[in-house]
């Protein structure tokens, strides 16, 4: 959660709810949007002097806009600059196919046409946040940060999970197959 607001600090300032609004429209099916991890995550960036913040007032309120520090900087930069590390990516729900030899078949069968469902969704959801990146004007963001290579790399990750989405609702579609045949 560190390295994704560092992240997001580094195209712009933002005030903890700026930033927990943000995740939860664009990044939900990355990490927790909870007003809770996010200001933990603050607390701590804060604590290590990664960030800054500063009371800004809106209207009749009182915010906090938070803003990332040369420290900050430096550590993200170090951490976006690492290879990817594949054995890094782990998805827990497979125990649960693992183990399913261990339901009943009208269970295993519902569960996995809940879990196509579900990525039918998540394909949904992804295939509307990349239809909003589409239609955004690199031109009408603030200037001075490359916003055409920001918004380039922000799509293949859109671009990944639509795939992977894709990947895994064909893969299930087949075992569903093969399961209501061969129970």
């Amino acid at each position: 959660m560190e390295y994704l607001i560092l992240g997001l600090l580094m195209l712009s300032p933002m005030t903890g709810y700026e930033l927990q609004q943000f995740i939860k429209k664009n990044l939900a099916l990355i990490c927790s949007h909870s007003a809770g991890s996010v200001q933990t995550a603050l607390a701590k960036l804060k604590k290590e002097g990664k960030v800054t913040a500063c009371e800004v007032i809106q209207g009749k309120r009182r915010k906090k806009r938070f803003s990332i520090t040369e420290t900050g900087r430096s550590v993200f930069s170090a951490w976006v600059a690492q290879p990817m590390q594949a054995d890094r990516v782990k998805n827990m729900e497979l125990s649960r196919l693992f183990f399913a030899g261990l339901a009943r078949p009208e269970e295993r069968l519902a569960a996995i046409r809940d879990y196509i469902r579900q990525m039918k969704e998540t394909r949904g959801v992804l295939c509307a946040i990349q239809q909003q990146f589409r239609q955004m004007d690199p031109q009408e963001l603030p200037s001075g940060t490359d916003w055409s290579q920001i918004l380039r790399f922000q799509g293949y990750t859109i671009q990944y999970g639509i795939a992977a989405a894709d990947f895994e609702i064909g893969w299930y579609s087949r075992l569903l197959h093969e399961l209501e045949e061969q129970p």
